[in-house]
Formats: C-alpha cells, sequence, structure tokens
C-alpha cells in the first residue's frame, strides 16, 4: 500500500479543508493509505514556521513514499522540508492571479523541486507545459438529485424566496469576488431573491444546498477546476459564473447553465436567464468524466511512479 501525507492550508481549529477531505477520501477507497499536515492560518510567519514542524514530524515518521502538497505555498513548504519525492496540486488562483517573483518561484520549485506537478486546468498547463492535468473529481453518491422539499427543510430555505447560492472556504477573499455577486443581486431589484453566502459547511450539507438553490453563482476572478460547480452540476443546479479556469468546458451547452463576464449588469442578466429557467438542469449527465473514481486513478498512478522505497530517503 502507498503511504501518502497530504500537506495543506486547513481551515478552523479542526484545520479542514472541503477540497482536500474529499481527494483524501476518494484515494483511501482507492487503497491508498493518506495521512494530513496542516497549515492552520496563512501569513508568511506561519508558512515558513510551517517548514520546521513538517521537518520535526517527517523525521518522527519515515514511512511516506510520498509528499502531496495542495496549493503553491504548500508545495514550497515540502519542497524545503523534505528529500521525499513531493507531488504539487497547483489548484488555480494560487498561480493564475500571482505576480512575476512569485510565477517564477513557482517555476523554480516546478522544474527542480517537484517529482510531479498536477495543473486543474488547459490554462494553467500552458504556465507549466510538462505538468498532469487532473482536475478535482466529484463524489456522485454525497453530490446527488434530492427532493427540493427535503433539501429546503435541510437548509432552513423559505420555499418562497428565490434561493442564489455564493459557496466558497473563504467568501472574503479577493479572488471570489464577493463584491460582484452582491451587486449583481441588487441589480435584479426582487426583494424575493436571496443570496446566501454558504461556508463551512460539510460535503453532506452542501448537497442539500446545491438541491435547495434556484442558481448556483459563482463569480471568481479566476479558478483552476473549481469544485462547486461540478458539485452543483451533480445535483442539476442551474449555475451562473464567469470564465474561469474550466467553467466553460465543464459547463459546455447544459441548458440552464450560463457563462458571464465580470460587469454586474450581465450577471444580473444571466442571473434572470437561469431564474426564469425556472427547472433542474441535467448537469450531471454531462460531467460523468468528472467522477471522483476516475479521477482517483489518475492520481493513484502518478503515485505508483514515483514511489520509491522511503527508507532510501532522509527527511
Amino acid at each position: 500500500m502507498i503511504k501518502v501525507l497530504f500537506v495543506y492550508r486547513g481551515y478552523g481549529e479542526a484545520g479542514s479543508n472541503n477540497v482536500i477531505d474529499f481527494q483524501r477520501l476518494s484515494l483511501t477507497q482507492a487503497d491508498v493509505q493518506v495521512d494530513t499536515f496542516a497549515v492552520k492560518g496563512g501569513g508568511l510567519k506561519n508558512y515558513i514556521g510551517a517548514i520546521f514542524q513538517l521537518r520535526s514530524y517527517l523525521k518522527k515518521s519515515r514511512t511516506y513514499g510520498i509528499i502531496h502538497a495542495h496549493y503553491s505555498f504548500s508545495g514550497f513548504i515540502a519542497g524545503l522540508a523534505t528529500r521525499k519525492p513531493v507531488v504539487c496540486s497547483l489548484m488555480g488562483s494560487d498561480v493564475l492571479k500571482s505576480g512575476t517573483l512569485f510565477r517564477l518561484i513557482t517555476s523554480f520549485f516546478y522544474t527542480f523541486v517537484w517529482k510531479a506537478t498536477i495543473v486543474k486546468s488547459a490554462e494553467m498547463q500552458k504556465l507549466f507545459p510538462a505538468a498532469l492535468l487532473i482536475p478535482n473529481g466529484v463524489d456522485f453518491v454525497n453530490f446527488r438529485p434530492v427532493a427540493k422539499n427535503e433539501a429546503l427543510k435541510e437548509t432552513g430555505f423559505l420555499a418562497s424566496d428565490r434561493n442564489i447560492i455564493f459557496v466558497a472556504e473563504d467568501p472574503a477573499s479577493v479572488v471570489k469576488n464577493l463584491k460582484l455577486a452582491k451587486d449583481a443581486i441588487e441589480l435584479l431589484a426582487d426583494k424575493k431573491v436571496k443570496l446566501q453566502v454558504i461556508s463551512g459547511k460539510t460535503f453532506t450539507a452542501l448537497s442539500f444546498y446545491f438541491n435547495a438553490a434556484d442558481v448556483l453563482l459563482l463569480t471568481s476572478l479566476s479558478e483552476g477546476s473549481p469544485n462547486v460547480i461540478k458539485e452543483a452540476m451533480a445535483c442539476n443546479c442551474p449555475v451562473v459564473a464567469t470564465d474561469v479556469g474550466d467553467v466553460r468546458k465543464v459547463i459546455g451547452d447544459t441548458a440552464g447553465c450560463f457563462i458571464t463576464g465580470f460587469d454586474a449588469q450581465d450577471v444580473a442578466a444571466k442571473l434572470k436567464m437561469a431564474l426564469e429557467f425556472n427547472k433542474r438542469t441535467n448537469g450531471r449527465d454531462a460531467i460523468q468524466s468528472f467522477d471522483s473514481r476516475l479521477v482517483a486513478e489518475k492520481i493513484v498512478a502518478t503515485y505508483k511512479g514515483l514511489v520509491i522505497t522511503p527508507l532510501r530517503f532522509s527527511a
């Protein structure tokens, strides 16, 4: 069995991160042992401290064959803390909206330090041509259509409202562009239209929010392969999203799903179209290739190509 340590930015006291938690589960089901090392809190000081904490942790546990870092900063930490093979998943906004110096540093680690780099979209692969293009998968067992009345009960949304959900781990992040979402809702000038900002929910709970919602709205400035789009589509929820990452490709020609620009008037117009669609989509059928089991197989194949007896490496 391959033993992997995930290194990533965690949120809250538990150091959780829904994207990472789910990928861990899908790999565990593919017979990979995955442990976690969460960096709690952002900022340069925390990340520098994490280098030494990770180094100490690995000295106590030399059994990992692969260190899999998620997001660029976690990749830097892992690359500086250990000589074990490091796989780094670049997620999107961590490189697409970065400055020249940051990209140069990322390129250095991509070229000389990381044994494999995973990117989430073709746009990202243009920056890192030798990287593996493996978008995030979706759990079709958890994210599935359920009766709307059941979903409304679980979420507390009112059936009389038109509920537009904005889902983000950190809604205040500049890249998530919540202000644009709020401006578009104001332009609709409809008291029944409610913008519901959703954060910190479990996977099980999120499924109910997608099923209770009339529309999922994503206004991000940049993304790689945003999970919320695929999760919403797996629940047949209409979508309005900016043209970032692989969103246009994922949505395709799915009726009830719309691409918008970064102008509040355009976002409002697309939201109006989605609300007038007034039914569930066939999004689930359109994204079968993103089944988490298929994605896990690709990641496991990457691990197998890199695994060397861990004892040959020092921490």
